[in-house]
């Protein structure tokens, strides 16, 4: 088992367009929110190669709340 700490947890926004125009008002296709920070980065990895992995830190505030919904 690998422990990963992320002091500083973040949020990564997706977003996926068909075209952007400079200038102009551009739509979005989707959206998407992923918990992210580097600790929290290498654990989803080390999951996704087998490797077991827990990500460990300190949540609070409206990151805090979103990273919890997921």
């Amino acid at each position: 088992m690998i422990y990963t700490i992320t002091f500083n947890p973040a949020l990564d926004y997706i977003v996926k367009m068909d075209d952007f125009n400079l200038g102009h008002v551009n739509r979005t296709n989707s959206e998407s929110v992923y918990a992210g920070g580097k600790g929290i980065n290498v654990s989803i990895v080390l999951n996704n190669l087998g490797v077991k992995s827990k990500a460990l830190g300190f949540i609070a505030g409206f990151t805090g709340d979103e990273i919890e919904r997921e």
